[in-house]
């Protein structure tokens, strides 16, 4: 596996299989880029090979080969189609399941972001993780567990997809990344930045940055304005930038009420990014930041 922040937790479940302790629904939290997706994917097709070692596949029988083609008959992947995962696809699982498999005997299911789930599709799938059957696995993934009913988590073995800071940076400088100052602030979303990386974003990320750590200076937002429509997603990356500076400027000494009316404005901006349809960018950003201009003067 080439993420080695992950190898302590892959060993763990390798372990409770080859003890027969491995539960048949596993359900995996964390935040967005600590590598669910890898993991599972690794597991699942793990649990199809002939020959696996360590839950890990061998990369070479008629299983592994059907993995890498993307055709395996066996294993299902249910992503997020829009804002919610329906019921109609809940129980697609459920149809799948309970028909018999077609190579070695076990059938996976992988279902991402799974607390995207609409309330009739977490009470659909209720339903199979209560009534488990001999060989069927469900590997789910999960950004807040908050959001996902008591009665799914109490029916899923948890497991908290952590990383350690230290090996994801050494991880990340391998990539040749510049030690960016904000990187420490992604350290525990090690593939967000690898993504950012591969998709040429990380300078936009670092004008970001010193936007957000300069805003009291700057004057002229269109390159601001341009990266924040191009790439919505960045948003939430420019308002965390400028939460992380507003707390460096309490604690140099700003006020506390210029603190909480700054904070004000950046929770409005991120509500109106969010559902106001054809917003202004250009207009919200000058808002804002004549807002913060005030609130540090």
């Amino acid at each position: 596996m080439p993420l080695p922040w992950l190898e302590g937790l892959y060993q763990q479940l390798a372990q409770s299989f080859s003890q027969q302790r491995f539960h048949h629904a596993q359900l995996f939290n964390g935040d967005k880029g600590v590598g669910k997706h890898h993991l599972v994917d690794s597991l699942a097709n793990g649990l199809l090979c002939a020959s696996p070692v360590q839950l890990r596949a061998c990369g070479h029988c008629k299983s592994c080969q059907l993995n890498q083609a993307g055709t395996h008959p066996d294993k299902r992947i249910v992503r997020v189609d829009g804002q919610t995962i329906g019921v109609d696809e809940i129980r697609d699982i459920t149809h799948f399941i309970n028909h018999s498999a077609a190579q070695n005997g076990n059938k996976v299911v992988v279902l991402e972001q799974c607390h995207k789930m609409t309330t009739a599709a977490a009470n659909a799938l209720l339903k199979t993780l209560e009534e488990p059957s001999l060989n069927r696995y469900l590997l789910l993934t999960c950004e807040q567990t908050a959001l996902l009913p008591a009665t799914i988590l109490s029916r899923c073995a948890v497991q908290e997809v952590k990383v350690d800071s230290s090996i994801t940076t050494q991880w990340l400088a391998s990539l040749n990344i510049p030690n960016y100052s904000w990187l420490v602030l992604f350290a525990s979303q090690p593939l967000l930045v690898e993504q950012w990386y591969k998709e040429h974003q990380l300078e936009s990320v670092d004008l970001l940055y010193k936007f957000a750590t300069e805003i009291k200076d700057s004057h002229n937002f269109s390159t601001l304005v341009d990266i924040l429509n191009k790439e919505h997603s960045l948003v939430n990356v420019f308002a965390l930038f400028l939460t992380e500076h507003l707390k460096t400027q309490l604690v140099l000494g700003m006020d506390f009420f210029s603190y909480q009316k700054a904070q004000t404005a950046l929770s409005e901006f991120l509500y109106n990014s969010s559902h106001v349809l054809g917003l202004n960018m250009s207009l919200a950003i000058s808002q804002l930041a004549l807002t913060l201009r005030e609130s540090q003067k």
